[in-house]
């Protein structure tokens, strides 16, 4: 009797599509993150190729979105360590980085560029929390995955980031 293998979860996934699904939203995480278009492309690249090259480590115990999202929080970690990204690094989203027509119009409206500045004041707890339920529609379950915590804190940490921006645009205005 003959047995037909079912394809290990350690093979290499296609790696075309990986690009497919993942490298447009990773690249508006770390854009998000970087605040520089140059730097995300770069660091959304690098996501997919530590994905592809680790896949082999994926447990399933989350999502394939979920695990990349993670890995994709690492590389911009990593690249905020450098020397070079803090001295180039400004308060606000550099306009004269956004290179093409569509995330000009994206991220340069005056109230998503008033909302991002807000977000971007935000601690840095709150500031990821918001970013990844709102910029890339993860849920609580996904986000605590992600971030490693409990359900209840990401929880908490959406609603104090919502009283902080709620307190920063009513300053604004």
């Amino acid at each position: 009797m003959f047995f037909v293998l079912q394809p290990a979860q350690s093979e290499k996934p296609d790696i075309a599509r990986l690009i497919e699904n993942y490298s447009k939203e990773l690249t508006r995480l770390c854009y998000l993150i970087l605040k520089d278009v140059h730097l995300a492309e770069e660091a959304a690249w690098d996501t997919l190729y530590k994905a592809y090259r680790g896949h082999s480590r994926f447990r399933g115990g989350s999502s394939e979105k979920t695990w990349i999202t993670r890995i994709a929080i690492n590389v911009c970690k990593s690249y905020m360590r450098k020397a070079s990204y803090r001295e180039n690094s400004g308060g606000s989203i550099p306009l004269d980085y956004v290179s093409d027509d569509q995330a000009r119009a994206e991220y340069c409206s005056d109230e998503a560029l008033e909302l991002l500045n807000a977000v971007y004041a935000l601690p840095v707890k709150y500031k990821q929390v918001i970013l990844l339920k709102y910029y890339q529609q993860l849920t609580v379950s996904e986000i605590s995955k992600v971030l490693k915590e409990k359900e209840n804190t990401i929880s908490v940490r959406l609603k104090r980031a919502h009283d902080m921006l709620k307190e920063a645009l009513k300053e604004d205005l």
